[in-house]
């Protein structure tokens, strides 16, 4: 799964870097998801955006005309989920991460208008993935989590989740045995480093997120 696009190869989060993420092979597509004051859900990791004329604006402050006439420093747009959308189309799974809050109806219409695509939903916090299936009871559900779960059964109680991402750094054999023991995938985020991508992958994780899509497929088919 390509983090944010093929991030290491052009802007994360951008057309540019979700378009190489395909062409590198990239089996799904991660990125992150706010929304503008008027309700348009957009492609951008962080809450705000660059500073422009020395100050950085909130997107949740800014209308969708605003928000469209930005430039990143690369000079890529910030993009609509619904373009990224339109791009990937049935080529790639579609992983949206809800940073934003509050908007989950909104994500929700946009998979609703898009059923071609086969899309999944996390974030860290834990709410609004469940909140997004309360709405949308068809759409697979994940929780994304930094720490090594003392009880995975706490973690998972009540969510429904399909997927657990877990950071990298905090996977071993037996938390992976332990989450397909309960019929559930183990995630891997952020595997960037080839050894370590192999080892998960021998565990069985279910799937790698990495900023280097196409060297990852290739060192794990070689």
């Amino acid at each position: 799964m390509a983090h944010r696009g093929a991030s290491r190869d052009a802007t994360e989060n951008t057309l540019r870097a979700f378009a190489l993420a395909l062409d590198q092979g990239a089996d799904g597509i991660e990125l992150d998801v706010h929304a503008t004051r008027d309700g348009v859900c957009v492609v951008h990791h962080d809450a705000q955006l660059p500073a422009s004329n020395g100050r950085r604006d909130a997107i949740a402050d800014l209308t969708w005309t605003e928000l469209a006439d930005r430039r990143l420093s690369s000079g890529d747009p910030v993009p609509t989920l619904a373009a990224v959308f339109d791009l990937v189309g049935a080529r790639a799974t579609m992983y949206v991460e809800v940073k934003g809050r509050g908007i989950e109806a909104l994500v929700a219409s946009v998979l609703d208008a898009y059923p071609q695509v086969d899309s999944a939903v996390h974030a860290f916090d834990h709410r609004i993935p469940v909140a997004l299936k309360a709405r949308r009871p068809s759409t697979p559900i994940g929780l994304l989590s930094t720490s090594y779960p003392l009880s995975l059964d706490g973690v998972l109680a009540g969510s429904a989740a399909r997927t657990l991402w877990q950071h990298v750094d905090q996977i071993d054999e037996a938390l992976v045995h332990a989450v397909h023991a309960r019929g559930l995938e183990l995630m891997a985020w952020t595997a960037n480093d080839i050894p370590h991508a192999r080892l998960l992958a021998a565990w069985g994780v279910d799937g790698l997120c990495t900023d280097l899509p196409g060297a990852m497929r290739a060192a794990l088919a070689g």
